[in-house]
């Protein structure tokens, strides 16, 4: 009489769920930049205003590449802890259950 052993199907499922658990409530919250968008006033009364606001455009620009630049980084972290999570299901497949 042959013993069916359910406990590999069951775990597969459960990694499966919970895999798909985190995924789905991963980024219910949309990280924003708190950068704050200068506006260009009608007119320029003197070089200096022409100056500064030349100076708020730039540190705008600089806080946008600063926001890009992290969340490209999370989504690279992201994706290296996706790939080792897969390597380590690999690994356990290929040289513990064969």
């Amino acid at each position: 009489m042959k013993i069916i052993n359910k406990t590999k199907p069951i775990f597969a499922l459960y990694l499966l769920l919970l895999a798909l658990s985190t995924t789905a409530f991963s980024d219910i919250f949309q990280p924003s930049h708190s950068c704050s968008k200068p506006y260009k006033p009608y007119q320029f009364n003197n070089q200096y205003e022409v100056d500064s606001f030349n100076d708020d455009v730039n540190s705008y620009k600089q806080c946008i590449n600063d926001f890009v630049e992290e969340q490209n980084s999370a989504a690279r972290n992201h994706a290296e802890a996706a790939e080792q999570v897969i390597d380590d299901w690999n690994n356990y497949v290929n040289y513990e259950l064969n």
